[in-house]
Parts: C-alpha cells; structure tokens; sequence
C-alpha cells in the first residue's frame, strides 16, 4: 500500500497543531507524500515533518492565494479548524471561512478527496459556538458538491496531558456531569482513521463517521487515572455557572454535553472501522500516564 501512495500528495492544514501533526505522521507512515501547509514554517514542529520527509506549504487556511499553491497537484485534502476554544482562540465567523475557503481551494484544484475534521454531535450543534462552525463547514462541503469524508471525533485523550488542561492541581475539577459518559479519542487515531479514509475512498467518499474509542464518566476517569498513576486524583465537580464566568463559549459546550448525554458517537461502529482503537486505559498504558504524571506535582509524605 506505502508503494501505490508514494507519488499521490495530500495537503494536511494544521500540520504542526495536534491533529493535522497526527495525520501527517500517519500518512507519512503509510508512504504518502505529505505536504504541510503551516503559518510557522520555521517553527519546531515544521522541520520536525521536513526531517521527516514531508514538504512544507507556507500559508495561512484563508488566503485563497497560498492555498491554490499548496493545492498544486494535490490527491487529497486534510482539512482541520481551530475555533473558539482551540489554545489560540479563532472566531466563529473566521472559523467557518478558513474551512469553507480550503473546501473551495480543493474542489478548484481537483483534489479527487477532502477529509473534514468536524466535532461529534455536529449536525445538533445550532447555537453553540464551540460547534457549530463545524456544522456550518460540513453544510458547505454538501453545498459545492465535495467529494468528502467528515471525521467527527469526540474529546481528546490528550487533553489530559495538556499543561492547560488543569490536571496540574492533581484533581479532576470538571464541569461536565456526574452521570454523563466523557468519550474519547486518542489523537493518533485519528490519524489512523483519516489515513484509513484517504486509504479506502470507495469505502469512506460521501461518509460522516463519528469516532470515539472509549467513554467514561467524570468520577470513573478519575478513579482510572488514580490507578494508572499510582495515586489518588479526586473527582471535583465544577458549578457550569463558574465556567460561564470564565467562558461563555466553554460553559455553552459543557451544557450542551450534559443536556444531551454526552456526544452520542457510536463506539461500536468506529470500532468496526478500525479495532484498534485505543482505550483510555491503554492510552495512559503507552505512554499517556507518563506525560501526565510530567504536570502533577509530588504528593507530599503525611505528617
């Protein structure tokens, strides 16, 4: 298969952020010419991919000129926004523009298919804005006729891992329910699904697939990462109303989740698609426990 994909080149958007960084690297992997569009072409993580043999597009996802250069001969097309929540917020109205122009770049260029990176729980997501800009870039790829797969992946597993994520305090303080199954997904498996979906177009052109590996509640996460890291992580619920106090648009996603159950991403049906998923379980197993365990400062001895 790495064979048949040597001369075929897929453009990655957000090639150095965290998705775009995990399809790169898969798609790399599976042999296929990876050309990275980045607004740091010189950052880190850019000659990280040059090292390892993708190309690099500099350009940012809505200047329509950079993209019909990076677009040049292009086979496909990995499409993923950041947004109102993302480290370096976006807003919603440019949220949807980068990803309706890139849609557009690609369907000029006659890139034969574009994997969209949406949200689980999209096409329910009218009013928030975390979301819903997802939406609005999925109804546009209906729109102008795309031939396209939408990826719909659910919470990260590597947000736990994330300095910013709040695991620094060694407590799981969370806004999202009690009762309510967190699902999650690891983000190289998100990788493995897109490269999948480039891999097999009759199987995955015109298809939205929600992906998730495994779905816990807030207080079974905790209890799992207590064992994996080999001490006690309490639970801590936290008031939706003081996240609204901090993030209109965070407490807006939070309440959606809560009010409708969770994502609703059928676990069973990604499973189908690709076995090995990762479970949270596993995910801290292979190395996830060890990137956290970076943030969480030494318990101290009992007096």
């Amino acid at each position: 298969m790495a064979e048949r994909n040597r001369n075929k080149v897929i453009l990655v958007t957000g090639a150095t952020g965290r998705q775009g960084g995990a399809v790169a690297a898969r798609l790399l992997a599976g042999g296929w010419t990876v050309r990275a569009l980045t607004r740091s072409p010189h950052s880190p993580q850019a000659e990280e991919l040059a090292a390892a043999g993708a190309q690099i597009a500099a350009g940012r996802p809505g200047d329509r000129a950079a993209l019909e250069v990076a677009m040049a001969g292009v086979h496909g097309v990995f499409s993923v926004q950041p947004g109102v929540l993302g480290a370096a917020p976006v807003p919603y109205d440019d949220e949807i523009a980068w990803g309706c122009a890139i849609a557009d770049a690609a369907l000029a260029a006659g890139a034969a298919h574009l994997v969209f990176s949406s949200v689980a729980g999209a096409p329910r997501s009218e009013g928030v804005r975390a979301f819903e800009p997802k939406l609005r870039i999925e109804r546009h790829l209906h729109r102008i006729g795309a031939p396209a797969t939408i990826l719909r992946p659910v919470s990260f597993m590597d947000n736990y891992a994330d300095p910013a994520f709040g695991l620094g305090s060694g407590a799981l303080a969370t806004p999202l329910a009690a009762d309510v199954p967190e699902q999650l997904i690891a983000l190289a498996d998100i990788g493995v699904l897109a490269a999948l979906a480039f891999d097999d177009p009759a199987g995955y052109l015109g298809q939205a697939v929600d992906i998730a590996g495994d779905e816990l509640t807030p207080p079974r996460i905790a209890q799992v990462l207590s064992q994996a890291l080999g001490r006690a992580v309490p639970y801590v619920p936290v008031p939706l109303e003081a996240v609204r106090e901090q993030s209109t648009a965070f407490a807006e996603a939070v309440d959606f989740l809560n009010r409708n159950g969770g994502y609703g991403a059928d676990l069973a049906r990604a499973r189908e698609l690709h076995p090995g998923l990762l479970t949270f379980d596993r995910w801290l197993a292979t190395g996830g426990a060890a990137r956290i365990a970076t943030l969480i400062p030494a318990e101290q001895p009992s007096s």
